[in-house]
Order: structure tokens, then sequence, then C-alpha cells
């Protein structure tokens, strides 16, 4: 099992940050068009609400959202339609937050989010949940596509 050298909200909160440097440093490239980012807004905030529901269901069954040892699959809600609804909803907020700031370069931060969730984070605790959970992770990971 590799060890995994960060968390993923620091890769999230980098991302924001690398945007808003984006804004500032390259106002050149601030071209997407006012009604994009109004939309973005909207959106947004739909990811803050999403974000922090994910969150509230991890703690209702008693789950760590940390790498500590797994006692329960959670299958509800959201869960129903992605394995990772918390990284789903980070890449749809960082896209979101991306065209708010009007950076076209900014658009590449969710694209590198992504991968570093999908190669690095989710592998890692995909083979840990299938470790610490077996048959019931294995039933619930067919089940349940990876992103949607």
């Amino acid at each position: 099992m590799k060890k995994i050298i960060s968390i993923p909200p620091v890769y999230f909160f980098v991302c924001i940050f690398w945007n808003i440097i984006l804004y500032f440093l390259l106002p050149n490239f601030n071209i997407i068009p006012n009604m994009f980012s109004y939309l973005g807004l909207i959106f947004i905030l739909l990811g803050l609400y999403l974000i922090s529901s994910s969150y509230f269901i991890f703690k209702k069954h008693n789950t760590s959202e940390k790498y500590l040892p797994s006692k329960y699959v959670v299958q509800s809600w959201v869960y129903k339609i992605s394995r990772n609804p918390m990284y789903l909803w980070w890449l749809i907020f960082l896209l979101w937050f991306a065209v708010l700031l009007k950076n076209m370069i900014g658009l590449f931060s969710p694209v590198i989010f992504f991968l570093v969730i999908n190669n690095m984070f989710i592998p890692y605790e995909e083979d840990k949940m299938e470790k610490e959970l077996w048959e019931k992770y294995l039933k619930y990971k067919a089940k349940v596509r990876r992103w949607l």
C-alpha cells in the first residue's frame, strides 16, 4: 500500500489559491463571459451544500473522512450514485470557481485536481476499504461507479 503524502483538501485549497493568483497575475486571460460567471456562483453554492451534506452523512454513520480504519460502507443519498461524492463536488466547485473568476488558465486546476485525486488518493482509499470491509465494499463497488 502506498503512503499518502498529504490529504485531499490540501490539493483542493491549493487549486483555489492558484485560481485567485491567476486572476490577479494574468488578467489578460480573464475572458470567460459574465453570464457563465453568474452561473458559476450558483454551482459553487450548490457544491458547498453537497460537500457539507456528504461530510455530515459520514459523521451520521460514525465513519471517518480521515485515514482511520473504516467500519461502515456509506451507501445512502449521494453515495448511491458516486463512490466519491465529496471529490466529485470538489471537482465541480473548482471548475465553477475558475469560471467565476473568468480566467481561462484557471480551468486547468480542476483537471490537475482530478488527476491527483483519481490516481493518488482514490486507489489508496479503495484498496484500504477492500482490505478492511472486504465483501461489503466489493459489492458496493460493483454497484456504484467511481465518479458518476
